[in-house]
């Protein structure tokens, strides 16, 4: 089960709890708004139905709580009065719970934040995103404060005209190529990533895993193409045993990408993890690794018997699917 902040504004915000319905933006014309486009479809392919759902509104603060009720999916019927931009991205959701009338203020987001127990909800990039997943453990913190505005209990509202559209497409994902077999749109990769995640695959290849993030902010201006939490419940207690970062290339994976994550890693170790750095694991996908990156990986397992792991990706066209190979190091 996941947790999701939705940025909209107080009239679209309306419209969405009265149709129960939400809508990603769709950017029209160059090669820069298709990169846009694949980072959006990227951030959906990772709702799942029974996702629990928040949207933060602006200037007003974020509210709770609703739960996803589909699969996203891409629809172009016109649904809010925006003139030029239809928000074909889309998920459907309904209330849950109880009724919260009050919202968090965005003073307690940011007092959560300087205590570390939201880190993932960047307000500086807050206007740049509109969908922002956030952890299982972020996501009980604002509905435990939802609970202190709210204290006194009322029924969920109804949803008041319901959303019912006559055809659900599926994400638009793209695997076009170039002439070498790279992925054109790293966003598309990333998307791949997170719809497998979504469905419940690649556990034989990452582990079972709870948290799956894609674009998730750090403190130097920078952000992990994925973020997963490994946790574990025996005899109905949840144990957080580990963390993943994965960073996607479309590409060959040059030294400097290999830099990128071990700082990731590192701060992760020391944010998260409590300074265990057995307990944050690194991978690095792309379509191809550069010499001294492997030769690096090479040499810090046999020094630290840890490395990076390094995934191969490869398009099958006839499968319109892609394919993945660990390097053997």
């Amino acid at each position: 089960m996941g947790y999701h902040i939705f940025l909209v504004g107080e009239d679209n915000f309306n419209v969405c709890i009265e149709r129960g319905v939400y809508g990603g933006i769709q950017s029209h014309g160059s090669v820069k708004a298709k990169q846009m486009n694949s980072e959006v479809i990227a951030g959906f392919a990772g709702i799942k139905f029974s996702d629990f759902a928040f949207f933060y509104v602006k200037n007003k603060g974020v509210y709770g709580l609703w739960k996803i009720t589909c699969e996203p999916f891409y629809d172009t019927t016109p649904i809010w009065s925006h003139p030029e931009q239809i928000y074909p991205y889309r998920i459907c959701f309904e209330p849950t719970v109880r009724k919260f009338s009050n919202p968090v203020a965005m003073a307690d987001i940011l007092d959560l934040r300087d205590k570390g127990k939201i880190w993932t909800f960047d307000l500086e990039v807050i206007t740049k995103k509109s969908h922002h997943p956030i952890t299982t453990n972020e996501g009980k913190e604002l509905i435990r404060l939802l609970l202190r505005n709210n204290p006194i209990f009322a029924n969920p509202d109804i949803t008041s005209h319901p959303y019912l559209p006559s055809k659900k497409a599926p994400l638009p994902l793209s695997f076009e190529c170039d002439r070498r077999g790279h992925l054109k749109y790293e966003g598309y990769l990333s998307a791949w990533f997170m719809q497998a995640f979504a469905h419940g695959k690649l556990k034989d290849l990452i582990g079972d895993y709870r948290d799956f993030l894609s674009s998730v902010p750090t403190s130097f201006n920078k952000v992990m193409d994925i973020f997963l939490t490994h946790v574990t419940t025996i005899d109905s207690v949840d144990i957080l045993h580990k963390f993943t970062c994965v960073e996607l290339k479309t590409g060959t994976v040059s030294e400097g990408d290999l830099n990128q994550i071990i700082k990731y890693e590192n701060w992760l170790i020391r944010k998260l993890a409590d300074g265990d750095s057995e307990m944050v694991q690194s991978i690095l996908v792309g379509f191809d690794f550069d010499e001294r990156v492997i030769d690096y990986c090479k040499r810090r397992e046999a020094i630290d018997e840890k490395t990076v792991r390094l995934i191969k990706y490869k398009v099958s066209p006839e499968k319109n699917d892609l394919i993945l190979e660990e390097f053997d190091i």
